[in-house]
């Protein structure tokens, strides 16, 4: 049986592993919550330093997982050196766009809505910071893009997966995951077209396809074919 979270975690390590211009000077809070207040959080202590230059600060990052993003904190079981909303918070300030960390502040909300576990900044706090501090990074683009789908912001939702799409638009996990934000938009036809694009790449979850079987709208009539300029202009 195929072990399809590794297969997506290599996917995403494929896919994503771009190229920044260089390491920012600081990496400020920006932005607004969900309910309108301004994003605060704590300075930066060490760093900031890009996700997407992790290869070239493979020290700096193994400084930082090695204490504050071991297996058992991104896996939500428990802390190292202090709670978990502590470690993530450390990890995410030093490296504002590390995806698995990101990743796992979201799973944490999702599972601790309650403010009795509550975060050290709002989860929409963090993904701003990161966005503007590596604005050239489709994949936070899409895990905001993932959050905000999941907490019913359709329509924030849909304009973080368009901006990861102009950023990367042969990514397939991207392409999977906004045409499952465009059926819950009844968009069925884009959605279909999200569909081609990353089945034709080699994406192996079947959930978006099952969904649009469901509405009538898989298998597609058309010959799959790859993304074009065009088919990244539709979506502006």
């Amino acid at each position: 049986m195929l072990n399809y979270k590794f297969i997506i975690l290599t996917l995403v390590c494929f896919f994503t592993y771009g190229v920044a211009d260089s390491v920012a000077d600081d990496a400020p809070w920006v932005g607004q919550s969900l309910k309108g207040a301004p994003c605060r959080g704590n300075p930066t202590a060490y760093g900031p330093f890009d996700y997407l230059l992790r290869s070239q600060y493979k020290y700096e990052l193994h400084l930082v997982e090695s204490t504050h993003f071991l297996p058992e904190i991104e896996n939500l079981i428990k802390g190292h050196s202090g709670p978990l909303q502590q470690e993530f918070d450390y990890t995410i300030r030093a490296w504002p766009n590390h995806h698995r960390a990101l990743n796992s502040i979201t799973r944490f909300k999702l599972l601790y809505p309650k403010k009795s576990r509550k975060l050290q900044s709002p989860v929409e706090c963090y993904f701003q910071r990161a966005i503007n501090f590596s604005p050239k990074d489709a994949t936070t683009r899409m895990l905001y893009g993932i959050y905000l789908h999941k907490i019913k912001h359709y329509k924030m939702a849909n304009s973080q997966y368009k901006d990861a799409v102009k950023l990367s638009p042969n990514n397939p996990i991207i392409r999977y995951n906004y045409g499952l934000l465009l059926i819950n938009l009844k968009q069925y036809d884009l959605a279909q077209e999200q569909a081609i694009i990353a089945y034709n790449a080699g994406f192996p979850l079947n959930g978006l396809k099952n969904k649009l079987k469901r509405v009538n709208h898989w298998p597609p009539k058309v010959k799959p074919v790859a993304p074009t300029s065009n088919t990244v202009k539709e979506l502006n």
